[in-house]
């Protein structure tokens, strides 16, 4: 993947990025892996690949629901949604806004 985006940068960052930064949540690189989803989010938008920016939002919202960072991944999330939105993709940002719902309803019921 390095040689491709050695070669095409503009095609193949975010993806590297994106993948680089589930390698890092995987072996508990926290940081890192914050970086290099937020590398891959602003690559993707910098070079107008608005389906990967929002892969890469939904990735990273879930990734910080699952660290316990909830307000930050809604915020992740509900971006992904509007570009999955916008893209046209209404399937997917159904799927994400379910997700959103499930996330949602549990932290409200905690919090009575």
């Amino acid at each position: 993947m390095k040689q491709l985006v050695e070669n095409s940068a503009w095609n193949f960052e975010n993806k590297l990025c994106l993948l680089q930064a589930e390698l890092y949540y995987l072996n508990h690189r926290h940081s890192m892996a914050e970086l290099s989803y937020q590398a891959s989010i602003v690559s993707a938008h910098e070079h107008k690949f608005f389906h990967e920016e929002a892969l890469a939002c939904e990735l990273y919202g879930i990734y910080l629901i699952e660290n316990k960072k909830l307000s930050k991944g809604m915020k992740q999330l509900k971006q992904a949604l509007n570009k999955y939105k916008a893209w046209g993709a209404t399937k997917k940002a159904d799927s994400v806004k379910d997700f959103v719902y499930v996330v949602k309803k549990p932290a409200k019921l905690w919090n009575k």
